[in-house]
C-alpha cells in the first residue's frame, strides 16, 4: 500500500477554531465579484459560514483594469490601497489612492475604481447601524503613512486612528504599530469583532486558547468573545491594520 502526504497541508500555517480563523497567502484564493475582472477578488471575511457582520476583500488589479459595475450600494466603505494607485470616483468626486492613500464613504453612496498602475488594496464594507440623534459620518481620506501612533502600554505598542474617534461612526480602522518583542500585557475579551490584516513584521496571536504564527500578507478573523493578545517575537517592527466595529452595543 502506498503511503501519501500532502505537503501543502503538513506545511500550511492556515487554520481555522471555533472563534477565529487564520487566511495564510497560501491559502487565499481568488474570487470573481460582479462588476470586478475576473479573479482580482479575494474574500477575506463575510457572513457566509462565519459571525462576521461585515465584509472585507483583498483586490489585486493590473494596471487599466477597472470595475465595470457600481461597488459597494447599500453599505459603507472604506478602501485603502497596499501599493500601486488606484482612482475612486463616488457622487462626482475623485480620488487617487497611492501607496497607503485611503478613503471612507458613508452608506449611500457607491463608488467605480481603476487601477492607475497594478495595485493590490484592501476594502472593508458593513451595513451601517444608524442611531437616533446621531447624524450620519462624513467622508474621510487621508495616508496611512501620515497617520500618528498614540502610545498604549496596554498593548506595548502603539495604534492609530484612521478614521475620526467619533460617535457618528460605527467602524474604526487603526494601524497598530509594535517593535520586535512588543507583547500585549493582557488578554482581551470583549464584544466587538476583528478584521486584522499584517502589514509587515509578524509574531505570535494567542487566538481563543491556542498561539498562532502570523507572518506579513496574513488575515485573522476574530469573532466577539474571542481571547487575543498579540507578541511581536522577531527582532523587526510590525504592523497590522484593524478593523473593530465600535460606538454601538451590539443590539
Amino acid at each position: 500500500m502506498t503511503s501519501y502526504r500532502n505537503d501543502y497541508l503538513s506545511a500550511s500555517r492556515g487554520r481555522v477554531g471555533d472563534r477565529y480563523y487564520l487566511m495564510t497567502p497560501d491559502t487565499m484564493v481568488e474570487n470573481t465579484l460582479p462588476g470586478l475582472p475576473p479573479y482580482a477578488a479575494t474574500v477575506l471575511a463575510a457572513p457566509q459560514g462565519s459571525p462576521a457582520r461585515f465584509g472585507q476583500y483583498l483586490l489585486q488589479l493590473e494596471a487599466g483594469a477597472a470595475s465595470t459595475l457600481p461597488q459597494g450600494a447599500g453599505f459603507e466603505n472604506f478602501l485603502i490601497a497596499l501599493d500601486g494607485a488606484l482612482r475612486v470616483r463616488s457622487a462626482g468626486e475623485e480620488w487617487l489612492l497611492e501607496d497607503g492613500g485611503y478613503l471612507f464613504l458613508p452608506e449611500g453612496r457607491s463608488f467605480e475604481l481603476e487601477a492607475v498602475a497594478a495595485s493590490r488594496a484592501l476594502w472593508v464594507k458593513k451595513r451601517y447601524l444608524a442611531v437616533d440623534g446621531v447624524e450620519a459620518p462624513p467622508v474621510v481620506s487621508g495616508r496611512l503613512g501620515d497617520i500618528v501612533g498614540i502610545d498604549d502600554d496596554g498593548i506595548d505598542g502603539s495604534y492609530g486612528q484612521l478614521l475620526p474617534d467619533d460617535e457618528r461612526y460605527d467602524l474604526a480602522m487603526n494601524v497598530m504599530r509594535f517593535q520586535g518583542g512588543a507583547r500585549f500585557r493582557m488578554v482581551e475579551i470583549h464584544h466587538q469583532e476583528h478584521g486584522l490584516y499584517l502589514l509587515e513584521g509578524g509574531g505570535v496571536y494567542h487566538l481563543d486558547g491556542e498561539h498562532v504564527d502570523v507572518q506579513q500578507g496574513d488575515f485573522i478573523y476574530m469573532a466577539p468573545y474571542c481571547t487575543q493578545a498579540f507578541t511581536a517575537t522577531g527582532p523587526e517592527a510590525s504592523a497590522y491594520l484593524l478593523y473593530k466595529d465600535v460606538n454601538r452595543d451590539g443590539f
